[in-house]
């Protein structure tokens, strides 16, 4: 697991005072440490940042070993990130499963904010980028792709119906406030690529915004909040002049943010939530 900062107690002072029968004016307290508990997918795991290490206590689990948005978020002051519990590959169902595992359910009944991605791997998004690719479409033909995007409606809606069944289960273990955030457009669809044809590329961001609105109507129906991060990934697709997404022939990690794609991407929409959880 990657290393992260004690547990800060900003009540301490706070509570030694009113011991003593001296009170802090509301402008000379600090404000209090928030918990954090992430979980989710390789989205939440810092996939597309390099390396590859097992969360401790849990076999199975893997993270990349760059710098994503959590570990920026457990920089902070007065935020202490308890467990990073984000596991690559995970589904929704799968994300389900280690919320009662003590390691897992102890962080959450203490946790104030409670940070996840969901949903993609329920679909198998790599599938519909692999078959709707500039190199598969040459060798088969476009009949490939427009099978695997006939089938994104029904994906989608079982996706976001499993991950209003994850929210109910980690609100369960915890009265912290659950964010999930969405996922960005991988690609660049204003020219074709090496990846993909701008056409092909237009089709699979507008299935991204279809699996962020069922997401995001999902769980919010359950009480959760969802940040959507398109907008802030715009213009840094594959394909573009400044991606924020790796593409990379030798790596397991494509098709995920870069650390650039996380910190610039991902940590505005997840800082936006800290202050509330607060």
């Amino acid at each position: 697991m990657r290393a992260l900062p004690a547990r800060r107690t900003a009540s301490t002072l706070a509570a030694a005072l009113a011991l003593a029968g001296v009170g802090a004016s509301p402008a000379a307290a600090s404000p209090r440490t928030v918990d954090v508990v992430n979980l989710g997918d390789s989205y939440s795991a810092a996939f597309g940042t390099g390396g590859l290490q097992e969360v401790e206590g849990l076999p199975g689990c893997y993270q990349g070993t760059g710098e994503d948005h959590i570990d920026k978020l457990a920089s902070r002051p007065r935020v202490d990130v308890a467990l990073d519990a984000a596991c690559a590959g995970f589904t929704t169902t799968q994300v389900r499963g280690i919320v009662s595992v003590p390691l897992v359910a102890d962080a959450l009944a203490e946790a104030e904010l409670v940070t996840l991605t969901m949903g993609g791997n329920d679909i198998h998004w790599g599938d519909f980028i692999r078959a709707c690719s500039a190199p598969a479409e040459a060798v088969a033909g476009p009949v490939a792709c427009d099978v695997m995007l006939a089938q994104a409606p029904r994906l989608i809606a079982a996706a976001a119906a499993s991950a209003a069944a994850t929210v109910d289960a980690i609100d369960e273990e915890t009265d912290g406030r659950v964010v999930v955030l969405g996922y960005p457009h991988l690609l660049d669809e204003r020219q074709d690529s090496a990846l993909v044809s701008a056409e092909r590329a237009a089709q699979l961001n507008a299935w991204t915004d279809e699996l962020n609105a069922a997401l995001a109507a999902r769980v919010e129906a359950e009480g959760a909040v969802f940040v959507d991060v398109t907008d802030r990934f715009r213009g840094h697709g594959v394909g573009s002049e400044d991606p924020w997404i790796l593409v990379d022939p030798g790596s397991s990690h494509n098709l995920h943010p870069t650390e650039q794609g996380y910190l610039s991407g991902y940590y505005p929409g997840l800082m936006s939530q800290v202050a509330r959880a607060r």
